[in-house]
């Protein structure tokens, strides 16, 4: 099993970074259905907050204005991408609205008061689960706003 994990690992790095990056994301969507459907909601939480910041930091590394001391934090990220969306006729405003932004931060407030009051609340499996499920939605919308503004991207530049 550990030869198999090693040779997982050298093959990993032989592929090009996009390419690692498409498979690291694929496993960790995959980890995300897996931790709802054995109802690790906690663990799905988690995932979803990386898979957010993860997409939204592409979106700013596209636009080439990401800087790690600047966009720290997936608030920092929202309010970057919200900034990039202020002028209504950018293309990017034709994918990623103010309102998903806005969704994405009322969740991440939400999401900061569970992990961080844990022991503190009377919230039932039932409503870790409507939460839970709810972060999946939009990690599974954002990432594909994404997907989609960067082929747009793609098309135009080969069209240039």
């Amino acid at each position: 099993m550990q030869a198999t994990a090693e040779l997982q690992e050298t093959e990993a790095q032989e592929l090009p970074e996009n390419m690692r990056k498409y498979y690291n994301y694929r496993e960790q969507m995959g980890r995300l259905k897996k931790a709802i459907n054995m109802e690790f909601y906690l663990e799905a939480v988690f995932i979803e907050y990386a898979v957010m910041e993860d997409r939204l930091k592409s979106v700013l590394e596209k636009e080439g204005i990401y800087d790690p001391r600047e966009h720290n934090g997936l608030d920092a990220k929202v309010e970057g991408t919200r900034k990039l969306i202020g002028d209504t006729a950018c293309a990017l405003y034709q994918y990623i609205t103010p309102n998903l932004l806005d969704d994405i931060k009322q969740w991440k407030t939400t999401r900061n008061k569970l992990i961080h009051g844990l022991m503190n609340q009377a919230m039932t499996t039932e409503d870790l689960k409507e939460f839970a499920l709810q972060g999946q939605d939009l990690a599974k919308t954002l990432s594909n706003k994404v997907t989609l503004y960067k082929r747009y991207l793609e098309r135009r530049e080969t069209h240039a």
